[in-house]
């Protein structure tokens, strides 16, 4: 023990290194400190792993690892970016460059990953809702067909009850992109899979099957001719139905709701109004998936980027009206989508998650 009293212990610290054996791992007692360095108002920590002679530091694999820049100016330019400001209209305001504020998109999407890749993985619900949203890339091109169209559109999948959004695509209104989708967010899915519920496009119940149909066999018959080929059949725990809307004109006209795969679906269950509704979100909070605007998005990739940020920070930071609850002493509770899901237990703010990193706690 020195004079300043023992050495700090940094168990929850964890080596960067993938290649180390601890990678990850906290509390192995394989983190000894190296000091500290400024930035804007505060210190960071610099660190030395002892199994692999790593150097980092606190914000090493967050978004903000390398930056100089205050984290105030850097809030500010995301926030922004959230509600669809052009990236020329953010540097405008905060006195920097373009391109700096699409780098800073980028560094938040790959941050966004993270986040995902980690907590959003398990996710146990009931129902899901998927539809396709028309959106403009470049230059306006109004949708050409009620089926298949090359334009550009985003898809989403979304859990009602938390109003968690699960996944989404950009891309065109191809069968891919469909299948895309589901594979996406069954990989986000637990075991337990949901009734599934989307709009007539029959995209839709070609990837569900696909994804979660089976093989089924015929046996000979002894009869001439060629045998049966086998048929992709949905499997029994699958369970699919469509709200589709027929229109005379301009002007619904019915709506009818079709089980495709599955039995015992309850009609109330079968609406995707929630997600419906989440699209007008979308488009009242984001410039750049407004209808009538010129401030829309010139590359998917910058799309892209900014709707990983969009989403990311709808789940995790961003409290849901649809979710606020009484509690007994009166006072009202609101939560995040993610709080609802049981993925967090509290909500974020950008920085937490600007600043999140993968930690496992050693229990050895």
């Amino acid at each position: 023990m020195g004079k300043r009293g023992p050495k700090p212990k940094f168990t929850g610290v964890s080596c960067p290194n993938k290649d180390c054996k601890f990678h990850g791992i906290s509390g192995k007692n394989n983190i000894v400190g190296n000091g500290t360095y400024q930035i804007k108002n505060r210190s960071v920590h610099k660190y030395i792993c002892r199994e692999c002679g790593r150097v980092f530091n606190d914000r090493t694999d967050t978004f903000f690892d390398n930056l100089r820049k205050d984290e105030f100016i850097i809030k500010l330019a995301l926030k922004m970016a959230i509600r669809g400001m052009s990236n020329e209209g953010i540097a405008d305001v905060l006195e920097i460059q373009p391109v700096t504020v699409s780098n800073w998109l980028s560094r938040a999407a790959k941050q966004c990953d993270n986040v995902n890749e980690d907590l959003m993985k398990d996710i146990n619900v009931s129902r899901v809702e998927m539809d396709e949203l028309w959106v403009i890339i470049k230059k306006k091109v109004a949708p050409r067909s009620k089926v298949e169209d090359d334009g550009a559109w985003m898809w989403v999948s979304f859990a009602p009850e938390s109003r968690l959004i699960i996944d989404f695509k950009i891309g065109p209104r191809k069968q891919y992109v469909a299948d895309e989708l589901i594979e996406g967010t069954d990989k986000r899915l637990s075991d337990s899979k949901p009734i599934f519920v989307t709009d007539g496009l029959k995209f839709y119940s070609e990837a569900l099957l696909k994804k979660y149909g089976e093989w089924m066999e015929f046996p000979r018959t002894g009869k001439r001719g060629r045998p049966k080929k086998p048929r992709l059949v949905a499997s029994k725990n699958l369970k699919y139905a469509q709200v589709i809307k027929n229109r005379k004109g301009k002007k619904l006209h019915k709506v009818e709701k079709k089980v495709v795969f599955g039995e015992s679906i309850d009609q109330k269950r079968i609406s995707t109004s929630l997600l419906e509704r989440q699209n007008l979100t979308f488009r009242q909070d984001n410039n750049r998936i407004s209808r009538k605007t010129i401030g829309f998005s010139k590359k998917t990739k910058y799309l892209f980027n900014q709707m990983k940020l969009y989403i990311t920070h709808f789940n995790f930071c961003r409290n849901h009206m649809g979710l606020t609850k009484e509690k007994e002493d009166g006072v009202f509770e609101k939560k995040t989508p993610a709080q609802e899901s049981g993925i967090t237990k509290k909500k974020w703010s950008l920085i937490e998650l600007l600043n999140y990193k993968s930690t496992k706690i050693s229990t050895n």
